[in-house]
């Protein structure tokens, strides 16, 4: 299982020599606040599972505290007036009593973990604790389309995340080595170990208990190998040699159309998901749009004498961005084949879409500035730092902790 290092909170406070146990005849107060009580409640019972002492403590509203009573309320804290805290944010003012003051669900649940991994570390010292995330999106992308991941253990992966304050789980569930998650309209397309859609029902259920935003990674119009094993018509053809067998034929309607079938499909699936990824990188080899003679003709024939086969492949990505957009998705990219210096597209991508940067190890690859400079939205994916694959090969590396630590003010 993965495990990672949790930061000490922003500010601690020292009141003096004592420290606070949740003891036998320990209450948990619920404050009315800014969200139902039952919300919070259902905090406190989640987590009960998991340590068993708050499980046990009774639960009251609105009343007077005693000694060794935890009160808790969602509120806006004063000492966190004026910080950027992303709404997750919270106060810990420990003593005789200990009170948690938190910006939202999802702060309160990382406050009252605070709290009890400090009971299991031998008590809550007396003083005030304050603490909030640093960045808004803290996730983990799982690659569950090149290996199998069961269930219980992508639940036990979440309740992990959950632990070390990590907010999104990305499920990457398609891949060219398989595709990971049952297909009512396509059953022939799942690889023979996947997940089934009330498995998948139940991470997501399991997900929005812990406050994690889980989110759908479908990549096209590459990646696609084992979705088109079963219809080796859609591959695009090569010059010269056999179809890329892991590329959709983006110049055909009906392999289009296949494609936002399958979109259709999990987005119904991950309706309450925040943001859907459709990939977009590695389609072919972006320098050599040239040994795609169906992607030029196409360009000629349905978008103009003086458009590429760059063009088509855009066109076909704002294609699936406006169609995802469509049902309530904010839609991410990766960088690599887009906007690249070497290339003219004349084909403008969405300006909505959000880039997922990546790469920039080749030098075609449009540098990190060139994507701000036109005014898109960046989120930080740099495999130098952040990428761990189940790859065996002389020329790759895994990153370490302390190379993770250094990009810390370098420039990507």
């Amino acid at each position: 299982m993965i495990n990672f290092a949790f930061s000490h909170p922003k500010r601690f406070e020292d009141k003096g020599e004592g420290r606070w146990h949740l003891g036998g005849s320990s209450r948990v107060i619920l404050m009315d606040g800014g969200i139902p009580w039952e919300d919070v409640a259902a905090c406190v019972n989640l987590l009960g599972e998991e340590y068993p002492r708050l499980g046990a403590a009774a639960q009251l509203r609105n009343v007077d505290a005693l000694p060794g009573d935890l009160v808790i309320r969602v509120g806006e804290p004063e000492a966190l007036q004026g910080v950027e805290t992303y709404q997750e944010g919270f106060v810990i003012e420990a003593g005789p009593v200990t009170a948690l003051t938190a910006q939202s669900e999802r702060a309160a649940l990382y406050g009252l973990r605070t709290i009890l991994e400090a009971l299991e570390d031998g008590g809550l010292a007396y003083g005030r604790i304050v603490d909030y995330p640093q960045t808004s999106e803290r996730g983990l992308h799982l690659d569950a389309g090149r290996k199998y991941y069961t269930k219980d253990w992508i639940l036990e992966l979440v309740r992990t995340l959950s632990r070390n304050r990590m907010n999104v789980l990305w499920l990457h569930f398609s891949e060219n080595e398989g595709f990971r998650i049952a297909s009512d309209r396509h059953p022939e397309l799942p690889s023979l170990h996947h997940l089934t859609k009330d498995e998948v029902r139940e991470i997501i259920r399991v997900c929005n208990a812990y406050r994690i935003d889980i989110n759908p990674s479908l990549d096209c119009p590459g990646h696609l190998g084992q979705a088109l094993q079963e219809h080796p018509r859609w591959r695009l053809d090569r010059e010269g040699t056999e179809p890329l067998w892991s590329a959709l034929d983006v110049t055909k309607a009906d392999a289009r159309a296949f494609l936002l079938e399958l979109i259709d499909e999990y987005a119904e699936l991950f309706a309450g998901s925040k943001v859907f990824h459709i990939g977009g990188d590695e389609f072919i080899d972006f320098n050599h749009f040239e040994l795609f003679p169906a992607m030029t003709n196409y360009a000629k024939e349905h978008l103009g004498p003086e458009y590429g086969g760059v063009d088509v492949y855009v066109d076909f990505l704002n294609q699936v961005i406006a169609h995802v957009r469509a049902k309530g998705f904010q839609v991410r990219v990766w960088n690599d084949g887009l906007l690249r210096p070497d290339l003219t597209e004349r084909v403008q991508l969405d300006k909505d879409v959000q880039i997922a940067f990546w790469s920039n190890w080749d030098k075609g690859m449009a540098p990190l500035q060139t994507f701000l400079d036109r005014g898109y939205q960046v989120v930080n994916y740099h495999s130098e730092y952040l990428y761990y694959i189940l790859l065996i090969r002389k020329d790759y590396k895994d990153p370490s902790p302390g190379s993770v630590l250094s990009v810390r003010g370098r420039r990507i």
